[in-house]
C-alpha cells in the first residue's frame, strides 16, 4: 500500500541512517523490545508500508535508535539531531493520519487514518465529562439535607437560550464560538456545564478539551493543532489563555485558524470572561497587544446579567420546592444576586468584611497583587511579607507573635460549604500532558514553580473581582512593594513594575524591571531604558543593565531593545548587547535570526552583522517553516550575504518545507525566486502541486497565481486539478468564516511600533490567522 512521499521518506531516512552510520544497530528485535511491539511489527514499519496506529510505539522506537547515535557520538551533528526529533516524527505522523482521513486513498486507507486520529486527538470524550468542578464551576453552599445533588437545580435565563443557538449551530456542523462575559459567580462556567447537554445528545461524539498544565497558554499551544472535529475547547477565564505576551496572541491566532479549518469542523469554543477582561482584550490600544484577541472575541459576546430578572425570581420560586438552597438564595440574596449567594460570593465578601485586621491585611495584600498584574498562583512569603505594611500602627502593636498562623486560619477555612477566601494551590507534577513543553522563548531561564519552593495561594475570584473595583485607587503600601521584589514571580515582576510607573513609585518600578530584566524578560528590559532615561538622561546605567542581561532566547525581545538603546542614545549599549547576541544567539530559528540580522543592520551593527553570518546560521537554521526560511533568505539578500544564500539553497529548503499552509508555501517561492534559486523553485513547485493542503480556497488561488508567475505551469494544471477535486465548496467566502480578510503580518510578539521611517515592510496573510 503506498504511503504519502513525506512520512516515506522519513522512514527510508530513518533506515538508511540505521543500516549505514549506525551499522544495522539496533536490531528489529531490539526494537520491537523497546516499541513494545512484535518484531514483524516493527519490519512492516520500517519496510514495508504499514502505518502505525498509535504514536507512542513508534516515539520509543526513535528514541531507541537515538540512544544508539549517541553512544556513537553522531548526536551532535544537525542532520542526524533533526531526524531523531521527536517532535518533528509527531508532527509527521499526525499530517499522515489527517491525509489517510480525508479520504484521499481508499475507504480502507481512510478508515485506518480516521482510527489513528481518534486515539490522538486531544481531549477527553464528552460522555466521560461527569465533574462540573474539574471545569472550575463553583460549589455551591451547603444545606443540612441529606441526598442533594452537588449542583442546585438549574433555572435557565436569556443567555442560557441565547447559547443555545450557538450551540445548536456547532451541533448542526458549523464551527463556533461563544463568550460568556459577565462578573464574577454570575453564572456563566455553570452555563457553559448545562449547554453541554445538546451535545451529549448527539449521534457523533463529541469530546471536551480544558487545556491548563503547565501554564494555560503553554498547554493550548501545545495541542491545539491537534484537534479534531466534534471537539469543545473549553475555556474558563479566557484572559489566562489570551492575554500573557506573547503567548496570549498565539492562542488567539490559532483558535482563529481552527475555526475557520473546514478539515477540523465542527468545533465549538466556550470562553468566559469578566467584563474588564473583555475591554482589555477587545479595545484597539496603541500599542496593540490584543489585536489577534480581538479579531477572535468580537462579535460572539453573550452577556450574563449580575443579577436576576423579575421572570427570572418567578422561575426561581417556582423551582425552589425541588431544592432547599434555591429557597434560601430567593429568600436571603440582595438585589436579585442568586447566583452569587449559590456561590457563596456574598458570604465571602461579609467573612471579609468582618474579618480581623491581619487577616484583612492578608486579603488586600492578595487583592492588589492580583488587580496589579500578578498571576493567580500568589506566594505566601509575598503576602506575609507585605501584610503588616497594611495596619495601623495601633494594629500593628496589637498582634501576637503567631499572628500570621491566625490570619491565615481565618483565611484558608471554608465556610458553610464554600471555599474559603485564600486556597492554597496544589502543585506537582504536570497532568494529562502528552507534550510537556519546556520554557518558551522569552520567559527567561527556567524555573521551578513558585509552589514547588513555598507555598503560594489563590484569591477567590468574588473577592478579586471586588478589590479591582473598590481599591481601583489605592496605592499599596511600602511592604507590597518591597515584597514584590523579593517574592513575586518574575514573570509578574514586569507588569508590577509598569503598575509602580504608572503610580509614581518610580524607585520601586526599576527595581522590579530590573529583577525582571535578570531573569530574561525582554519587555521588562525595554521598559527600564525608557522609563529612567525620562528621569536622567545622561545615566546610562539602566541601558548597561539591560544589555548585560536581556535573556538572548527570544531575539524579538533582543532586536526590539536594540532600536530603543538606539533610539535612546545608548550606543556603547548598542555594540555591547549587538556583541553579545552576534556571539551567543541561537541560529535554529531562521524567523528570529532574519529578525536579528535586519535590525543588526538598521542600527549600524555591520561587524556584528558579519559576526552572525561567519557562525554560519545557513547551517544551523530549521528548514521546516517555509515562512521562516523565506523571510531569512531575503534578509540575507538584504546583508549581501550571498554565500549564506547559496548554503541556504543547497541544504535542498523546498524538500524540507511543511506543505499544510499554502501562504506560506507561496512566501517561499517567492523568496526563492528573488534569490535566483531556480531549481529550488520547480523543486517546491513540484511538491507543493501534488502535496500542498488544500483546506484554505483562497490561499489555494493564490498560491496558482504564484506557480503561474515563475513559469510552474504544469504544476498549475496539476493544482488546479486537485483544487477542483477536493476543495471545500460550501462557504462562499472561499472557505473561511464571515470575518476573514486580508490581513496584515507582523513578529509574533506585539510590541510599540518603530518609526515609519525604519518600520519594515508589510507582508500580506492569505492564512486568515492575521499572523
Amino acid at each position: 500500500m503506498a504511503q504519502e512521499p513525506e512520512y516515506t521518506a522519513l522512514i527510508d531516512e530513518l533506515v538508511r541512517f540505521r543500516d549505514g552510520p549506525l551499522e544495522g544497530g539496533p536490531s528489529d528485535r531490539t526494537l520491537a523490545e523497546a516499541a513494545q511491539a512484535s518484531p514483524t511489527t516493527i519490519g512492516n514499519w520500517l519496510r514495508r508500508g504499514q502505518f502505525p496506529q498509535e504514536i507512542d510505539p513508534l516515539l520509543r522506537l526513535v528514541r531507541a535508535v537515538r540512544s544508539q547515535a549517541k553512544q556513537a557520538g553522531l548526536l551532535q551533528k544537525q542532520d542526524v539531531a533533526k531526524l531523531l526529533d521527536e517532535q518533528l516524527w509527531r508532527r509527521t505522523h499526525l499530517i499522515e493520519a489527517r491525509r489517510r482521513a480525508d479520504g484521499t486513498r481508499s475507504g480502507a486507507l481512510a478508515a485506518q487514518g480516521r482510527e489513528v486520529l481518534a486515539r490522538i486527538r486531544p481531549g477527553d470524550p464528552l460522555t466521560e465529562v461527569t465533574d462540573p468542578f474539574r471545569l472550575e464551576v463553583h460549589r455551591a453552599i451547603g444545606t443540612g439535607v441529606a441526598g442533594l445533588p452537588n449542583l442546585p437545580a438549574y433555572v435557565e435565563r436569556k443567555h442560557d437560550r441565547d447559547l443555545a443557538e450557538v450551540v445548536a449551530q456547532a451541533a448542526a456542523g458549523t464551527s463556533q464560538i461563544a463568550v460568556l462575559v459577565g462578573g464574577s459567580s454570575t453564572g456563566k462556567t455553570r452555563a457553559c456545564w448545562e449547554i453541554l447537554r445538546l451535545l451529549r445528545e448527539q449521534s457523533e461524539p463529541w469530546r471536551l478539551w480544558h487545556p491548563i498544565d503547565p501554564t494555560r497558554p503553554d498547554a493550548a499551544l501545545t495541542e491545539l493543532s491537534s484537534l479534531a472535529p466534534h471537539t469543545v475547547v473549553w475555556l474558563n477565564e479566557a484572559q489566562f489563555y489570551l492575554s500573557p505576551t506573547p503567548l496570549g496572541e498565539q492562542v488567539a491566532a490559532g483558535l482563529r485558524t481552527l475555526l475557520h479549518d473546514p478539515r477540523r469542523t465542527p468545533v465549538l469554543v466556550l470562553a468566559t470572561l469578566w467584563p474588564e477582561h473583555w475591554e482589555t482584550l477587545t479595545t484597539r490600544a496603541d500599542p496593540d497587544l490584543h489585536g489577534q484577541a480581538r479579531e477572535l472575541l468580537d462579535g460572539h459576546k453573550i452577556k450574563v446579567p449580575d443579577a436576576f430578572t423579575v421572570a427570572d425570581m418567578a422561575a426561581l420560586t417556582d423551582t425552589a420546592g425541588r431544592d432547599p438552597r434555591l429557597g434560601e438564595a430567593a429568600a436571603h440574596a440582595r438585589d436579585g444576586q442568586v447566583t452569587q449567594y449559590l456561590a457563596g460570593g456574598l458570604v465571602l465578601l461579609d467573612r471579609y468584611e468582618d474579618a480581623p485586621p491581619a487577616a484583612r491585611a492578608l486579603i488586600h495584600a492578595a487583592m492588589d497583587a492580583r488587580r496589579l498584574g500578578a498571576g493567580p498562583r500568589i506566594p505566601l512569603a509575598w503576602l506575609a511579607q507585605a501584610a503588616p505594611g497594611y495596619l495601623t500602627d495601633i494594629e500593628w502593636d496589637e498582634t501576637q507573635d503567631d499572628w500570621l498562623e491566625q490570619a491565615l486560619g481565618y483565611v484558608t477555612t471554608p465556610w458553610n460549604g464554600i471555599p474559603s477566601m485564600l486556597t492554597p494551590v496544589k502543585t506537582g507534577a504536570d497532568r494529562n500532558q502528552r507534550n510537556r513543553p519546556t520554557t518558551r522563548p522569552g520567559t527567561g531561564p527556567a524555573r521551578p514553580r513558585a509552589g514547588q519552593q513555598e507555598p503560594v495561594y489563590r484569591l477567590a475570584d468574588y473577592l478579586d473581582q471586588h478589590g479591582r473595583h473598590h481599591r481601583a485607587d489605592t496605592i499599596p503600601p511600602v511592604d507590597f512593594w518591597t515584597a514584590a521584589a523579593h517574592h513575586a514571580h518574575p514573570n509578574d515582576q514586569g507588569p508590577l513594575g509598569n503598575a509602580a510607573w504608572r503610580r509614581g513609585l518610580y524607585r520601586d518600578a526599576a527595581q522590579l524591571h530590573k529583577l525582571a530584566t535578570t531573569h530574561g524578560h525582554g519587555h521588562a528590559a525595554e521598559a527600564l531604558v525608557r522609563h529612567l532615561r525620562r528621569l536622567h538622561r545622561a545615566d546610562f546605567r539602566p541601558a548597561q543593565w539591560a544589555a548585560a542581561h536581556v535573556a538572548l532566547d527570544y531575539l524579538g525581545a533582543v532586536a526590539w531593545l536594540l532600536y530603543v538603546l538606539r533610539i535612546v542614545g545608548a550606543q556603547e549599549q548598542v555594540d555591547a548587547l549587538a556583541a553579545r547576541a552576534a556571539a551567543h544567539a541561537a541560529l535554529d530559528d531562521p524567523a528570529a535570526v532574519a529578525r536579528l540580522l535586519d535590525r543588526l543592520r538598521e542600527v549600524g551593527a555591520q561587524e556584528q552583522v558579519d559576526a552572525v553570518l561567519a557562525r554560519d546560521p545557513a547551517a544551523h537554521a530549521a528548514l521546516d517553516d517555509p515562512a521562516a526560511v523565506a523571510r531569512l533568505l531575503d534578509v540575507l539578500r538584504r546583508v549581501g550575504a550571498q554565500e549564506q544564500v547559496d548554503a541556504v539553497l543547497a541544504r535542498d529548503p523546498a524538500a524540507h518545507a511543511a506543505l499544510d499552509n499554502p501562504a506560506a508555501v507561496v512566501g517561499l517561492l517567492e523568496a526563492l525566486r528573488r534569490v535566483r534559486g531556480r531549481e529550488q523553485v520547480d523543486a517546491l513547485a513540484a511538491r507543493a502541486a501534488a502535496y500542498v493542503a488544500l483546506d484554505n480556497p483562497a490561499a489555494v488561488a493564490r498560491l496558482l497565481d504564484v506557480l503561474r508567475r515563475v513559469g510552474a505551469q504544469e504544476q498549475v494544471g496539476a493544482l488546479a486539478a486537485r483544487a477542483a477535486a477536493h476543495v471545500v465548496l460550501d462557504a462562499p467566502g472561499g472557505g473561511w468564516g464571515r470575518r476573514s480578510r486580508w490581513t496584515p503580518c507582523w513578529p509574533a510578539i506585539p510590541l510599540p511600533m518603530p518609526p515609519s521611517t525604519t518600520r519594515p515592510r508589510w507582508r500580506g496573510c492569505w492564512t486568515g490567522c492575521g499572523g
